[in-house]
């Protein structure tokens, strides 16, 4: 019940007034009194429900606080998981542009050195002209 509220019910059920020769009817009074009665009663009965209705819905923000607290979390390892995959994408990036540049050179070396093989001697011209099939007309 309210703490701001005077009377229970009861109080008003156990209520008993002094009758003087100008008085209320007694009837109308306990049956007004019995109105009032039944009011408090569903108030309580009310305020009863509304705070056990409070206490669910502070169970159920805690739950939910603590639901969010917990998805927060795993949201963050999740978004460092993906900046790690990106970080380690970026990694695989950087090693395919270092096979290529690896395969560009073996490829620009070995050319160089089979130009300078070249000039020593037919049998080395023909190995570079079969190895480039633009080049064959040009030294045969």
């Amino acid at each position: 019940m309210a703490k701001n509220m005077n009377l229970t019910a009861q109080d008003v059920y156990s209520k008993e007034f002094h009758v003087d020769l100008k008085g209320y009817a007694p009837a109308e009074v306990d049956e007004f009194l019995d109105q009032v009665i039944e009011d408090y009663q569903e108030y309580d009965e009310k305020i009863e429900e509304l705070s056990q209705a409070v206490t669910r819905y502070e169970q159920k923000i805690n739950e939910l606080q603590a639901k969010i607290v917990e998805l927060n979390a795993d949201n963050r390892k999740l978004q460092e998981t993906m900046r790690n995959g990106m970080v380690n994408a970026g990694n695989s990036d950087q090693v395919d542009i270092l096979k290529r540049i690896s395969r560009l050179e073996q490829a620009v070396f070995h050319n160089n050195q089979n130009k300078g093989q070249q000039n020593r001697g037919p049998k080395n011209k023909r190995k570079y002209n079969n190895a480039h099939p633009n080049n064959q007309n040009k030294e045969d």
